[in-house]
């Protein structure tokens, strides 16, 4: 699947439900690799819920965009300038909460296509950088963010259910918007 075949174009409320579906897939693939267990079933339903999707969509400070080739989603990106960073050194930066590519369509420039995009976004906004967190146990999507200039700054965690998963800090200076 070559980018060219994809189009671009910044989501809407009505998006909610085809955002949440991709979410989940994308979610369970990832973390749900040995299988389902309770506390990952209730995580994806609530947090990738087509009304957890239509809140943050309808939020103004929530900026996401999709990726769709012949009218069917592929790929989004969603970034939030009211995110509380998680490290001092980040204030000011714009967070890129969610970048999810189905996976029959990885590796064919989405993603970085995707990322592109939210720095542009991001630049414009007037953030110096973009910065966002992935779990450690993620190598694939880790390499991904280091292999597009992303610096690894520090550790944090994210914690549902009593059990807190380790995640790795990334951030990108970015150029001022022209």
């Amino acid at each position: 699947m070559a980018t060219a075949s994809v189009s671009f174009r910044v989501a809407e409320p009505a998006d909610a439900v085809c955002v949440a579906a991709l979410a989940t897939q994308v979610f369970l693939d990832t973390y749900a690799a040995d299988g389902l267990r309770p506390d990952l079933a209730r995580e994806a339903f609530s947090v990738y819920s087509p009304s957890a999707f239509d809140t943050r969509l309808r939020n103004g400070s929530n900026h996401f965009v999709l990726a769709q080739r012949t009218g069917h989603l592929v790929a989004f990106s969603e970034c939030s300038r009211a995110s509380a960073p998680p490290l001092p050194e980040l204030r000011g930066g714009m967070e890129l909460v969610r970048l999810y590519v189905q996976p029959r369509a990885q590796r064919h420039g989405l993603g970085g296509a995707l990322l592109a995009r939210a720095e542009k976004h991001a630049a414009t906004a007037g953030h110096p950088m973009l910065w966002l967190t992935a779990w450690t146990g993620n190598s694939n999507a880790r390499a991904f963010y280091e292999a597009q200039g992303y610096q690894d700054v520090g550790t944090t965690t994210y914690a549902f259910e009593g059990k807190a998963y380790e995640n790795r800090i990334y951030r990108k200076m970015l150029s001022s918007a022209s």
